[in-house]
């Protein structure tokens, strides 16, 4: 598998750190971070630790013949994540510092090819250091992660074909919730858990026609937050019941139709979770309405008084907007990004420019654009922020020429400025078509791209 390494040179900044309530640790996941896609249970996209502040950056590609979009870390810093190829799925377990393939596994192969995150794109490490995954078969695989130099191993496996009942269905993700039930979520709109012992499963099914295109985020209350392509929803399992059930749904302002960006039409965003005091606990997607997306903000307590929602806040220009990632959550902000335009990395359609602060601490005002940068391009990349040094980190693209050039793009969470921005390649490989960029407990950012991986660290 080839490898390529560069070195560039941006300017070095100094840290503007972020005051901000750490999501909680959900205790059958492993440490925030660490876990998942999204960072931890909240799904907040934020770290307790710091990036990279610029300076000499060493930048190195190496192909992997697939793309990892989520990308956990073991209690070593080692990478663990499912590379999702054309023709082939694996559970890979990679050197932090070369992203030499230490141990790998074949997953059963099936629905989604390259692009679809159903059946492993959704992945998460637990408490035991076992990656949890969803397979293309329909089941869920616990798969214990090698400690030293032997292979990875499969500990238990929870079979729902017949709890879906729908060949053509695909599960997209599972999250454990603080009791330690591991729910499910398919495409087709199937909610469910097993209980992890015993393998007794329970469902509910969304109403026709409704589908889910993304995670879901679990809180400290037994709350399972899950938007479909018409509606928010907050789960909860009754003290006296073992089914699912639905505490509250909203639906919201799906547009007019999927929108150039979009896998689907509806919200492109899994859930954020922010706040765990009383009346200070909020859940935060993106719309999909016409002409203009919004920022939604709402209470995600069981029961609230007066109005749920707390904020519906406009960003970008009006008839190009619309986001298919995950919002960034931290205290009394949410951060968006617009990957209106985006198909794939050899189109020429432009990307429409744009990152966005909404800030929802002002209450009762409706909530107010912070800020608004049109000058950064984010096609399709889960931006993250790291309160340590108060930047956001995100992967941008430059078209000039008919040349596509890729970039590790630091942006300021505080003022929305650019800080510098390193190119790290250019081409078709570097697209990274909807992954999650990650940084890792050393400080170094992994790119997973088209049919490899991009690492970007201090030198």
């Amino acid at each position: 598998m080839s490898i390529e390494v560069s070195t560039v040179v941006v300017p070095r900044v100094e840290p503007l750190p972020i005051a901000a309530e750490p999501p909680p640790q959900n205790p059958y996941m492993a440490p925030n971070g660490r876990s998942n896609m999204h960072n931890d249970a909240f799904m907040s996209d934020t770290y307790g630790w710091a990036g990279p502040l610029g300076g000499k950056l060493v930048v190195t590609y190496k192909s992997l013949g697939g793309e990892g979009a989520s990308i956990t870390y073991d209690p070593q810093g080692r990478l663990v994540t499912v590379c999702i190829g054309p023709d082939s799925r694996r559970l890979l377990l990679l050197d932090p510092g070369t992203l030499e393939v230490l141990a790998a596994m074949d997953l059963p192969s099936g629905k989604g090819g390259s692009t679809g995150f159903g059946g492993g794109g959704y992945i998460y490490l637990n408490e035991r250091n076992q990656a949890v995954l969803p397979t293309a078969n329909q089941q869920i695989w616990v798969v214990a992660v090698p400690e030293g130099n032997e292979g990875f191993r499969v500990v238990r496996i929870y079979d729902l074909a017949s709890s879906i009942g729908d060949s053509t269905a695909s599960i997209l993700s599972t999250l454990p919730d603080w009791s330690g039930r591991l729910w499910w979520i398919t495409d087709s709109g199937i909610v469910g858990y097993v209980d992890p012992d015993s393998g007794a499963c329970w469902t509910l099914t969304l109403d026709a026609p409704q589908t889910i295109g993304n995670s879901f985020a679990v809180d400290e209350t037994g709350g399972v937050f899950i938007a479909s392509d018409y509606a928010l929803y907050r789960f909860d399992v009754p003290a006296t019941g073992t089914r699912p059930q639905v505490t509250w749904c909203y639906s919201y302002d799906r547009g007019l139709a999927q929108k150039p960006g979009q896998q689907s039409w509806g919200t492109g965003t899994t859930p954020t979770l922010v706040g765990t005091a009383p009346g200070e606990s909020y859940c935060g997607i993106a719309d999909n309405a016409y002409p203009q997306m919004h920022v939604v903000v709402y209470r995600r307590e069981k029961e609230v008084p007066g109005n749920r929602i707390v904020a519906q806040v406009p960003v970008f220009p009006k008839g190009h907007s619309d986001t298919e990632n995950s919002l960034i959550g931290c205290t009394g902000s949410f951060f968006v990004e617009n990957n209106y335009g985006y198909s794939n990395g050899v189109s020429t359609r432009p990307v429409v420019p744009g990152m966005a602060r909404v800030r929802y601490d002002n209450l009762p005002c409706p909530g107010t654009v912070a800020w608004e940068n049109g000058h950064v391009t984010v096609p399709s990349v889960v931006s993250k922020l790291s309160l340590v040094t108060g930047l956001l980190y995100t992967y941008s693209l430059k078209i000039e020429d008919g040349r596509h050039d890729w970039f590790l793009t630091a942006v300021y969470a505080e003022t929305g400025a650019i800080a510098w921005s390193a190119k790290v390649g250019s081409g078709v490989l570097f697209d990274n078509h909807y992954s999650a960029l990650s940084i890792g407990p050393d400080g170094t950012v992994y790119i997973p791209t088209a049919l490899g991986m991009v690492m970007i660290r201090e030198a």
